[in-house]
Order: structure tokens, then sequence, then C-alpha cells
């Protein structure tokens, strides 16, 4: 208790005989918030500027010691229900805030970037014949030195790999593969769901095909959804499943192991959407950022 009269947020915690169990208590929260505020950030890399938005978990104005993980999310425009006017979203605040009623994770900050101005341009890894695009390098370098740099001064992060991921769907899966790929010394882990994995003919199935794999190696979580008709002719339906599985195939080839530093899941009925995404966003959260 606090004051002889407030009770601490969060369930109760039953520990065995012989447990240890570490509580850090927090009072004036019940569950994670957003800042008001839409941050912008001058990016050279991509010469504009890039508007971003911050969750931030219960306990950060009171455990002022206390430092968190970051995960990296792209679309920010479509993560939150309480962003007002954002439509249908991943409900991304409602995930984290049930998980952390449950305490299966552990509490982290979501650094959400906006990327719906020239979104294919931005999420790219490279040029598609037939829509163009290819900036996903200079972006990746702007999210992994100029805008982590940004977030790791204001806020009380932490810094190494192990405690920054990155997190996308369609082709922000895509490009969050990509810069767990290509910068796996600062993005330790990825979640990707429903990817882009078609992309300029199949490009980032091709470079894992080459042998090279990263070193440290990311944490992986793929998913897509599935057709539950093998004559199924919505592409939305489809979920790019095929391509995801060669994905998986040319990882686990080279230099992954399902369930230790790879995690393929494949769910039939869900479709290329955000609800979809949203139903079964607390599993790759889980993955991520197990409670320790």
């Amino acid at each position: 208790m606090r004051n002889d009269v407030e009770w601490s947020r969060g369930r109760n915690e039953t520990i065995l005989s012989g447990e240890t169990l570490v509580i850090e208590p927090y009072f004036d929260r019940t569950i994670g918030w957003l800042d008001p505020a839409l941050h912008e950030i001058d990016s050279i890399e991509l010469a504009r500027p890039i508007s971003y938005r911050v969750f931030l978990p219960p306990s950060y104005d009171e455990h002022e010691h206390k430092s968190y993980p970051v995960l990296y999310a792209q679309d920010g425009q479509a993560l939150f229900r309480e962003v007002p006017g954002s439509g249908p979203s991943w409900q991304m605040d409602d995930a984290l805030n049930e998980l952390y009623d449950l305490s299966a994770v552990e509490e982290v900050i979501v650094v959400a970037v906006l990327t719906e101005e020239g979104r294919l341009e931005m999420l790219s890894p490279t040029p598609d014949p037939r829509h163009g695009g290819g900036e996903g390098p200079r972006y990746l370098q702007f999210l992994s030195e100029t805008l982590k740099d940004a977030i790791d001064t204001r806020y009380r992060t932490r810094r190494g790999r192990e405690d920054t991921a990155v997190i996308g769907s369609s082709m922000g899966g895509l490009f969050s593969f990509f810069a767990a790929w290509k910068r796996p010394d600062v993005f330790g882990k990825a979640a990707c769901l429903s990817s882009s994995f078609w992309w300029d003919d199949r490009s980032m199935v091709r470079e894992v095909q080459k042998g090279e794999c990263p070193y440290p190696r990311p944490l992986l979580y793929i998913d897509s959804g599935a057709a539950r008709s093998l004559f199924e002719e919505d592409a939305n339906v489809r979920d790019g499943y095929q391509h995801t599985i060669a994905l998986r195939r040319a990882l686990i080839d080279h230099c992954y192991v399902p369930g230790s530093n790879i995690h393929t899941l494949a769910f039939a009925g869900l479709s290329h959407d955000n609800a979809s995404w949203a139903s079964r966003l607390a599993i790759p959260l889980q993955l991520l950022f197990p409670r320790r």
C-alpha cells in the first residue's frame, strides 16, 4: 500500500513454497498510455520529416529508476484504438494492456512510426519492377541511427539489441524482416505479420537462399493467414502464405531452428487486414518480450 490508503495496481500474485517473487508496485496508472503528442523528427536519410507516436508502459512515470525495452512498429497510423479517426487498427494498446494485466509480458515502450506518406517506397528493401520503391535501406538507416538515438536520449530505454525489436505487417512485415536481417546488431528481434515477401520477385527469399546468415542471429516471428480452399483467387484471403513458407524453408535450410530462434505460424481463415492482425497480435508480443 501507499500512504496506508492506496493499493498498488495489477493482479494479485500467487507463489508456491520455495519460490521467489520480486514486486515492483505502481499506483497511478492501471494501463499503458499513448503520448497525445505527435512527434516529428527530420530525416536526413529520407530528406523529409518523419512523424511517430510513443506508447508508454503503466509504470513509466513512477519507476524513475527503471529502463524499458523498445518496440519499433511500422504503420503507426493504424496501430492504436485510442487515436481519434484512425479507423480499424491493430488495437496494440488493448493487446499490451491485457498482457500487462496478466503479467504475461515485460513492459515495453512502443515507438510507432507513421508510414502512410510514400509507404511503398519507404518500406521496400529493393525496387519492384511493377511498383517501384526501394527506399528501405535509407529508412533502415534512419530508424537504426537517427530515430533510435533520439528515442534513447529522450526516454529511459534499454539500448542493447536483445531489448530492441521491430514489428510490422504487409510491407511493414517485409521491412521488419529486412531490418533485422541487415542490422542484427541493432534489432535483435523481429515480428513479421502477413509480410509482402512476394515483393521484387521474392527478393528477400532469394537473399536468404544465398546462405549468408546474419550474426548475431535475430529472433524471428513470421506468420500469415491462409485460404481454406486451394482454389481461392482473392490474394487478401490467400495472404501470401506460399511466399511465407518459401522464406521459412530458406531460413531453416541455412541457419534457423524452428521453435528456437524462429517461430512461423499460419492462421487459416484470417486474411490481409487490421482485424486479422489484431486478433493474433498477443502471440508475437509474448514471444518478443516474455516476462523475465
